[in-house]
């Protein structure tokens, strides 16, 4: 088995007919797909049940709700995975075909990847979300908790994952849970990690930076997922042209802020030794000071 691929649902059950089909059109075909249920109510459970039957890759997990997004549900279901990697996916997000084939060459050569998300916005279009793992500023960027990583975009090996010190566990309040689990892999300093140009994933969250998707219903989130579905083809294209620019970006982001910083600590020292200066121009302070000068000079003459 090639790939594990898990989807986290609660009670998204239209959406997660079209999650599951974006995953099912890979075109690595060796994978098995956990839906990992966490207490889902009727409507979702029967949906579920439903899509789990479209093929014999799929596997249903219920489960009553766990704490939080049921995070030690995952971990549970990833004791019984097969794939060399796992990659996951948000059950109402879409993969492009390309996506898992992506994130094993990636993996061939690291522990932990990511993917390039396109975010779908009703009025702006698509945006990308720039990152690059292979620059400390990123790594260190997601260990401060600013996330630049969609769960649907995380991938590691299943190796990797067993090395670590937990694994996915019920994330404090206030802490996205995808940040709190890939902040693991990133303080390892054994954690080799790398990022994919080319985006596969398309992201549709409720809030940023969509927010009038908070006002859309379930089956008006599914209507926008199935419209997407078909034109998929046409987001790998922009997909391909979004691919040097968003390395530029990266790049210059992370040379700018290393820039900014290293002038940061010049300005401080030319700070402190005009302080410096100021402190010594004073009379009783430069009295003293230049006291200190005699007495060591006397004493070094001796």
């Amino acid at each position: 088995m090639r790939a594990t691929v898990l989807i986290p649902t609660h009670d998204h059950g239209l959406t997660l007919r079209h999650s599951v089909a974006s995953a099912l059109a890979q075109t690595v075909e060796d994978i098995e797909i956990f839906i990992i249920g966490d207490g889902m109510p009727d409507a979702a459970r029967d949906v579920a049940r439903s899509v789990a039957r479209l093929d014999n890759r799929i596997r249903l997990f219920e489960h009553p709700k766990a704490p939080r997004h049921g995070e030690v549900l995952r971990h549970q279901a990833l004791r019984e995975a097969a794939g060399d990697v796992v990659c996951y996916l948000s059950d109402d997000d879409l993969w492009q075909p390309e996506h898992v084939e992506t994130m094993l060459a990636l993996l061939e050569h690291c522990d932990f990847a990511s993917a390039l998300p396109l975010y779908v916005d009703p009025q702006r279009g698509l945006t990308a979300l720039r990152v690059d793992l292979e620059r400390d500023y990123f790594r260190r960027l997601i260990v401060a908790g600013k996330n630049r990583i969609p769960l649907s975009c995380g991938a590691h090996t299943l190796q990797m994952y067993r090395r670590l010190p937990y694994g996915w566990r019920t994330t404090p309040t206030g802490i996205p849970t995808d940040v709190y689990m890939w902040q693991q892999f990133l303080v390892d300093p054994t954690c080799r990690a790398r990022s994919a140009a080319r985006a596969t994933v398309l992201c549709f969250p409720a809030s940023f930076p969509a927010p009038t998707r908070k006002t859309m219903t379930t089956t008006e989130r599914a209507d926008e997922l199935a419209e997407w579905s078909v034109r998929i083809a046409g987001a790998a294209l922009t997909a391909r042209a979004l691919e040097s620019v968003v390395r530029e970006a990266a790049r210059l982001e992370a040379e700018v802020v290393a820039r900014l910083s290293s002038e940061l600590d010049v300005a401080k020292r030319s700070v402190e030794m005009r302080a410096g200066k100021k402190l010594l121009s004073l009379p009783l302070i430069g009295t003293l000071a230049r006291l200190a000068y005699r007495l060591r000079d006397r004493a070094s003459s001796r």
